[in-house]
């Protein structure tokens, strides 16, 4: 019954955030130059059985926009612990890694999400436009080339 009612509470709190930040340009899931944080392409599927995954999520989420950051972390740590290949966590350590300035962090954690997201383009593109702005961060000119002709071969999905 408990997690009945954090589902519940999970898929309300979900639309609140999602019709608060809706009016946000950063929540509409285009990915812009900067690679800053996107709520489209890291939302989970409509599951049940997903529900204690949503419910940790959308306490990350709301960690972040307070800018909890390592918190936020504890969070995305514990939904990996769950489901260790959900590409929508991966990819938001790699955005919480480039916010503490640990580039070769986000770079991987990047991959990673990337491992999981084979079939989610738009997870994928945010996830390059992370690991462009980590190789511009460490001046690696080739990484930074690669980044944005993967951006750029993702544009089409």
């Amino acid at each position: 019954m408990l997690i009945f009612y954090r589902t519940i509470f999970a898929v309300i709190f979900s639309l609140i955030l999602v019709s608060c930040a809706s009016t946000d340009k950063r929540a509409t899931g285009e990915i812009d130059d900067s690679g800053n944080y996107k709520y489209d392409a890291w939302r989970l599927e409509n599951s049940t059985q997903l529900g204690a995954i949503n419910i940790l999520l959308d306490e990350a989420d709301v960690l972040i926009l307070n800018q909890s950051h390592n918190a936020a972390t504890d969070k995305l740590e514990r939904v990996l612990r769950i489901k260790p290949d959900y590409a929508p966590a991966w990819s938001r350590l790699s955005w919480l890694a480039l916010q503490a300035g640990t580039p070769e962090r986000s770079i991987q954690m990047a991959k990673r999400s990337n491992s999981f997201a084979y079939s989610n383009p738009q997870l994928q593109k945010l996830n390059w436009t992370f690991i462009r702005t980590a190789s511009e961060a460490l001046h690696d000119e080739a990484g930074y080339d690669y980044a944005n002709q993967k951006i750029d071969s993702l544009k089409a999905f």
